[in-house]
């Protein structure tokens, strides 16, 4: 009899342990949902496309990496209050941008019509990570629209997934089904309630850093409160997986697809942000955009595909103010 009182008070403890995880999984998913709130919705003559603009100056057309959407632009929220206008948009497949499977120049010839209906002429694209062949298509394409350049570990020419990756827990989130949400949440929970030993599986994956450098670049941003919010903030940009997973597949499938992204078109000055520890988008990117590109600045920077977060922090933000200090934005619609 006293067995079987144990087995039920067991039973019933596990029962109310998954009601709670239940009842916590769904308020999180509600939340982390909102972000399809955010925004509006352009109808265009290539379909609808999920955009957010913000902010009065001179437009930054930010190119979010994958998994992403509008929400990544808040990494550089920041240059709102220097004057600037920030324009993100969600690529096909992520959040409210139905997925059509449109290639990287007829995409870049939808934000053309964007930039018409909402009368903004010129723009400065920014590529981040899966982003960067959006913004070399559209400078390339649209020279006439296009302030400046600015590529910020952007992908620019043959890409190959980290070593690695096929196995990581991180693209077993990425591909699983049915459970892709709640994996979501708990990636989230390990960020918050883990955050080191979270972050240092993430970087093993990203950089090419040895294993000191590896301890030292954790213990960094694991100590610093601005960086772990930066890597938080990011992570909540590339979840739930639901309402991103069609955008990923698409990116993945066209990251491979690439073998040189012409650029011979561009005229317009670029910054090119790049680390050598980089194990996503590799240093080739960097070389690539070195040979062929005509009036550039290159800047070298430690901590692989997280450099944002590396030592060069501060550096890289002033880098990027410094360059567009230099621009001549004397013609530029406010907003």
């Amino acid at each position: 009899m006293e067995t079987l009182v144990i087995v039920l008070i067991v039973i019933s403890v596990i029962l109310v342990i998954l009601i709670l995880l239940r009842i916590a999984f769904v308020r999180w998913k509600k939340s982390a949902s909102r972000v399809m709130d955010d925004g509006d919705v352009m109808e265009t003559a290539m379909g609808k496309l999920h955009y957010k603009l913000s902010g009065k100056g001179p437009v930054l057309f930010f190119m979010h990496g994958g998994p992403g959407g509008i929400d990544q632009a808040i990494l550089i929220d920041s240059m709102i209050e220097l004057g600037y206008s920030i324009l993100s948009v969600s690529r096909p497949g992520y959040l409210r941008t139905p997925f059509v499977p449109l290639s990287y120049e007829e995409q870049v010839d939808h934000y053309v019509e964007l930039l018409d209906k909402l009368e903004i002429d010129k723009v400065v694209p920014m590529g981040y990570s899966a982003g960067g062949p959006l913004a070399l298509n559209f400078a390339n394409k649209y020279p006439e629209r296009t302030h400046a350049l600015i590529m910020e570990a952007g992908v620019s020419t043959e890409y190959n997934m980290p070593s690695g990756a096929p196995d990581s827990i991180w693209m077993k989130l990425f591909q699983s089904k049915g459970i892709q949400d709640f994996l979501s949440w708990l990636t989230v929970i390990f960020v918050r309630i883990a955050f080191k030993m979270t972050f240092k599986s993430i970087i093993r994956l990203e950089t090419s850093l040895d294993k000191e450098s590896i301890k030292k670049f954790t213990d960094l941003v694991s100590n610093d409160k601005e960086r772990r919010e930066w890597i938080m903030s990011f992570m909540d940009t590339t979840v739930p997986m639901s309402l991103r997973k069609l955008g990923l597949n698409h990116d993945i499938d066209l990251l491979f697809s690439i073998e040189n992204i012409p650029v011979d078109n561009i005229s317009a000055k670029a910054l090119l942000i790049y680390s050598r520890d980089d194990n996503d988008v590799k240093w080739l990117n960097a070389e690539y955009l070195e040979s062929n590109l005509k009036d550039f600045e290159l800047m070298e920077t430690h901590g692989g595909h997280f450099m944002w977060v590396g030592e060069d922090m501060d550096k890289i933000k002033n880098k990027r103010i410094e360059f567009l200090k230099s621009i001549n934005f004397a013609k530029f619609i406010e907003i």
